[in-house]
């Protein structure tokens, strides 16, 4: 009968497992900004709940897409009301929200995990940040 001998000194012995939230922080705050507005950031405050940067920046995403889906809708109301008069402010809209997407994606890249501070609209939103991060206890 043979034995398996043990690993050789320097190498740790394999474990079983998944890694936890530490090793997947930079994905999880780049997915929370990336992954379909707001909901992928919603997705990655309940996911990420363990890590308070994880979840500072998904609850950050997710105060700023909610707040431009909000801003959606009232112009999708507005353009109704006004027999589609104002419809042009719909497309303009939409490039703003990209806009506002791809810098929070590239601050995301950037940001290596650790708390993401949004241009302009970090400010104004932080106050509503801790009241979403709350949501995921």
């Amino acid at each position: 009968m043979s034995q398996i001998p043990p690993p050789p000194p320097g190498q740790p012995a394999p474990m079983g497992g998944a890694p936890g939230v530490g090793a997947n922080k930079n994905l999880y705050t780049i997915l929370a900004w990336a992954l379909f507005p707001p909901i992928g950031s919603l997705i990655f405050l309940f996911v990420g709940k363990d890590d308070p940067d994880v979840k500072y920046n998904a609850a950050q995403a997710t105060v700023i897409h909610g707040a431009a889906l909000v801003i959606y809708i009232l112009l999708w109301v507005i353009t109704i009301v006004t027999g589609g008069i104002l419809g042009i402010l719909i497309p303009l809209w939409w490039l703003v929200w990209f806009v506002i997407w791809l810098v929070g994606l590239i601050i995301a890249l950037q940001a290596n995990g650790a708390r993401v501070s949004f241009p302009v609209l970090g400010p104004m939103v932080a106050s509503y940040v801790p009241m979403v991060e709350g949501w995921a206890k």
